[in-house]
């Protein structure tokens, strides 16, 4: 009987060990969601604008680079997509925006132009605003 006990204990244990792994590689978003978006952008102005954005890595390297149509008085979050396997592809690697400093240039209607170094972490997204006088303002929002 004995010998029966430990064959059934070996089988659990090695149907239990992968279930468990899954479980701890989706934890964290299980408890606090998925990650930040990345950036939000607002738009105070009565006009619409089109804007780019391009974020840069501390190597200069090129990670994002999008133009977006803003109506006039408008507020919008954009979330970098992640990739199609899922949130364990982004938890095996790191985040898509691990913490670190990113230059952000911004630019309003192929003409007005502002960069700017935030840092980015678990609980720090970057705030960009078009104020009622159509200035670009990039500031680091903390949830």
């Amino acid at each position: 009987m004995t010998r029966k006990k430990l064959i059934i204990g070996i089988i659990v244990l090695i149907v239990a060990v992968p279930i468990v792994k899954e479980i701890i590689d989706y934890l964290p978003y299980f408890i606090g969601g998925a990650p930040l978006s990345v950036f939000g952008i607002s738009n105070f102005d009565s006009k619409n604008h089109s804007v780019n954005v391009q974020i840069f890595d501390s190597n200069n390297r090129s990670l994002f680079d999008k133009t977006y149509e803003l109506g006039d008085s408008r507020s919008e979050s954009y979330i970098i997509q992640y990739p199609e396997k899922g949130w364990k592809d982004v938890h095996e690697k790191g985040r898509l925006f691990p913490k670190g400093t990113y230059t952000f240039i911004v630019t309003m209607d192929a003409n007005v132009s502002k960069t700017q170094q935030i840092e980015i972490d678990d609980d720090r997204i970057a705030s960009i605003n078009i104020d009622n006088n159509g200035n670009i303002d990039i500031k680091t929002y903390i949830s």
